[in-house]
C-alpha cells in the first residue's frame, strides 16, 4: 500500500520558477532531504497567478526532475500541481489541479482573509473541483480568530493544509500556537512542507510531526502526512 510512505502535496520543488528551488542540483537535494524525513511523494507547486497560466510547460521539468532522483538513487517520486491564488480565472483550474486530480491548492492573500472567502471556494466547487486551503495558520485573520477558518470549512466543504514548520514553531509563537489549536480541534485534513528551499523553509517534515504526534497520536497524526494526502494524489475521497 503506497501510503505507507509519507505524501507532501505541497512543496515548491520546481527548479527556478518561482521563489522555491533555485535550479535542478536544489530541487534534488531537497527531494533528498525529504526522504530523510519519511517523504517518499512530492506534489511540485507554485505560485500560480496572472503571469503564470501556462501550467504545461512546467512538465518537462517534472520528468527531468524525476530521471535525476532515479538516476542519483533518491526515492522520492514527484508528481505536478500548484498553489493558485484566491479569485484564481476559473476557466484555466483544470491545469492546475494537483496530480490531475479534482483538488485545488488555495492560497488567500497573506495580509487578510478575504469577506468572499466562502463565495470564491463554493465557485470553485460549483465547477466540479474541491479546494484545499493552503497555510490558513500563517493568515492574520485566522491568527486573531481560528473559529473564521471553521466557519469557512462548514460553508464550504474545503480542506485545510497546515505547514509542518508552523507547527514545529519555525514561524514563530503565534503561528505555532495557531497550527497546535487547529491540529487539537480536528480541523486539520493535511499536513505539508510548503518548501521552498533547504534550509529555513525545509523539505523535511519530521519536526513538525514530531510534535503533532504529542498532540494527537501517533495514529492520527501520520494520517495527515499519509492516507488523507495520498487520497488527494490519487483523486479519492478523504
Amino acid at each position: 500500500m503506497p501510503y505507507t510512505h509519507w505524501a507532501d502535496i505541497h512543496c515548491h520543488i520546481f527548479p527556478g520558477v518561482d521563489d522555491g528551488s533555485r535550479d535542478m542540483d536544489e530541487s534534488i537535494a531537497m527531494a533528498e532531504q525529504a526522504q530523510a524525513g519519511g517523504t517518499s511523494l512530492i506534489v511540485a507547486t507554485f505560485h500560480a497567478g496572472v503571469d503564470l497560466l501556462d501550467a504545461k510547460r512546467y512538465r518537462p521539468l517534472i520528468e527531468g526532475l524525476n530521471a535525476g532522483l532515479k538516476e542519483r538513487g533518491i526515492g522520492v517520486t514527484v508528481v505536478p500541481g500548484a498553489e493558485i491564488m484566491a479569485g484564481f480565472l476559473p476557466d484555466h483550474l483544470a491545469d492546475f489541479t494537483i496530480n490531475g486530480s479534482r483538488y485545488l491548492l488555495v492560497e488567500f492573500p497573506g495580509s487578510h482573509l478575504p469577506q468572499s472567502a466562502s463565495a470564491i471556494l463554493m465557485a470553485y466547487r460549483s465547477r466540479g473541483f474541491h479546494p484545499i486551503i493552503a497555510h490558513p495558520e500563517r493568515n492574520p485573520t485566522i491568527l486573531r480568530d481560528p473559529r473564521r477558518l471553521l466557519k469557512i470549512v462548514e460553508e464550504t466543504g474545503a480542506l485545510v493544509q497546515v505547514t509542518a514548520d508552523s507547527v514545529s514553531g519555525t514561524f514563530g509563537r503565534d503561528i505555532a500556537a495557531c497550527a497546535r489549536y487547529l491540529l487539537k480541534k480536528g480541523w486539520v485534513d493535511i499536513i505539508a512542507s510548503d518548501a521552498h528551499d533547504l534550509d529555513y523553509r525545509k523539505s523535511s517534515m519530521a519536526e513538525g510531526m514530531k510534535v503533532a504526534v504529542k498532540l494527537l497520536g501517533e495514529e492520527r497524526a501520520l494520517k495527515l502526512v499519509r492516507e488523507n494526502p495520498w487520497a488527494v494524489v490519487e483523486d479519492r475521497s478523504l
